[in-house]
C-alpha cells in the first residue's frame, strides 16, 4: 500500500472517529434536542412551593450566572432560592436542577467553591436521612454528601454544603456519579448550603422537613 493510500485511510479513520464521538456526545448531553421527558421535568421542578413545612422563601428566586447555566445545560431547569425557618430564623440556600446527566452530576462544591477566602475543612462525609413519602407506607433512605468550608481569616465562620443526585426516586451520594448514572440521559442535582449555627445543622433540618415535598416534584428520568 502506497504512502498516499495510507494517509487517506488515516484521514478517513480520524474523521469517522471524530464523527462518532460528536454523535455520542450530542446524544449524552441533548445538544440537538431535549431528551424525552426533560421539558416536563423542568416545568414541574419550577413549581416547587415557596412555603414548605415551616420554611418560607426569602425574597425572589435567584439567577445563576450564564457560564454556569451554559456549562450545565440547565436553561429553564433549575431553582436557586433561599428559605428561612419560621421558628429558628435559620436560612439555607437551595439550588435544585435537572439536566443532562454528564453535565450536572460531576460538578461539586469542592470544585466550584473555595478559593482565597474559604478552604475545605475535612473530607466529605455521607449523611443518611430517612424519608417517609406520602405514596409509600414505609420510609426510604436518601443519602447526601456533606462538606464544610471555613473562612481562612475567621475560623468560626463555617459554611456547610449538602449535595446529592437523583434519577427521580431516592437521592444518592456515590463516589463515582458519572458511572453510577451513565444509563440515564438526564438527572437531578440538589445542593443546599448554610452558615454553621453552633451545634445546629440547619441544612440537615431543612432536608428532614422538606424532602417529602421535594420528592413530589421529581419525575423518574429515562
Amino acid at each position: 500500500m502506497s504512502k498516499s493510500s495510507q494517509l487517506i485511510i488515516g484521514i478517513v479513520v480520524i474523521i469517522f472517529t471524530t464523527f462518532c464521538m460528536t454523535v455520542y456526545s450530542g446524544m449524552q448531553t441533548g445538544r440537538w434536542s431535549p431528551f424525552k421527558g426533560l421539558l416536563e421535568a423542568r416545568a414541574v421542578l419550577r413549581d416547587l412551593p415557596k412555603e414548605i413545612n415551616g420554611w418560607d422563601a426569602v425574597g425572589e428566586d435567584q439567577t445563576l450566572d450564564n457560564d454556569t447555566i451554559t456549562m450545565l445545560q440547565i436553561q429553564d431547569g433549575y431553582i436557586a432560592r433561599s428559605y428561612r425557618n419560621s421558628t429558628t430564623q435559620a436560612v439555607v440556600h437551595l439550588v435544585l436542577m435537572v439536566g443532562p446527566t454528564g453535565r450536572v452530576v460531576v460538578h461539586t462544591p469542592e470544585i466550584c467553591f473555595g478559593g482565597k477566602d474559604y478552604q475545605k475543612e475535612d473530607n466529605r462525609v455521607s449523611v443518611t436521612i430517612p424519608v417517609v413519602l406520602q405514596d409509600k407506607p414505609t420510609e426510604s433512605d436518601d443519602t447526601f454528601w456533606r462538606v464544610d468550608f471555613v473562612n481562612r481569616g475567621l475560623k468560626r465562620d463555617k459554611i456547610s454544603f449538602y449535595y446529592s443526585v437523583s434519577l427521580g426516586k431516592s437521592w444518592i451520594a456515590t463516589e463515582n456519579p458519572r458511572s453510577a448514572f451513565q444509563y440515564s440521559r438526564y438527572a437531578y442535582k440538589i445542593q443546599i448550603q448554610s452558615l454553621s449555627d453552633g451545634e445546629e445543622d440547619n441544612v440537615k433540618k431543612f432536608l428532614q422537613d422538606c424532602l417529602p415535598t421535594i420528592h413530589e416534584f421529581l419525575r423518574e428520568t429515562l
